[in-house]
């Protein structure tokens, strides 16, 4: 029963540790002549593909939703998705909104698959996920998105207990069209 546990763990931890994996063709040469950065200010730096903070509050957020990630920079989606997976009764019912990359684990033993909406933080090396389970009045369980598919999903943010441990998951989740 917890061997269940572990599994899923795992199988989630395995995706930051693949991430994380820094190969030369990604790796840049930081030495302060060439960096087009040396001597800025933390502050000053900001990916021009990211909304800053002061322009983030501007974009439109789902109102449907209490945490709406995907009107957050990746470094705030990783956050807060590590705040939900270390303070999980913080966030219990609340409406959630995230978009990444499904993932999915098969449990051999039963046979059950668990999808997740996996995403990437601001450096594109390690990846944080979420459970999902969509709603059963909407949906069958061939309308679950492929392994690897770009999702969009919102849901209701839970734990469940399950083979002896507590698991995180949005539960009657939908799939939104981007």
């Amino acid at each position: 029963m917890m061997k269940l546990g572990k599994i899923i763990i795992v199988a989630l931890l395995s995706f930051v540790f693949i991430g994380c994996g820094r190969t030369a063709s990604s790796s840049q040469n930081l030495d302060k002549d060439s960096s087009p950065t040396a001597g800025a200010k933390a502050s000053e730096i900001e990916d021009e593909n990211y909304p800053t903070l002061e322009s983030e509050s501007s974009l439109l957020a789902d109102t449907s939703v209490d945490i709406d990630l995907t009107v957050m920079s990746p470094t705030m989606i990783y956050a807060e998705v590590l705040n939900m997976m270390m303070e999980p009764i913080e966030y219990e019912n609340k409406a959630v909104k995230m978009q990444g990359v499904c993932g999915t684990y098969r449990d051999e033993k039963t046979d059950k698959i668990y999808y997740a909406c996996i995403i990437q933080d601001a450096t594109q090396c390690c990846s944080q996920g979420l459970e999902f389970v969509l709603d059963e009045n909407q949906y069958s369980e061939s309308d679950y998105p492929a392994e690897g598919e770009q999702i969009t999903v919102k849901g209701t943010f839970s734990t469940y207990e399950e083979n002896g441990g507590t698991y995180l998951t949005m539960k009657d989740a939908v799939l939104v069209a981007d």
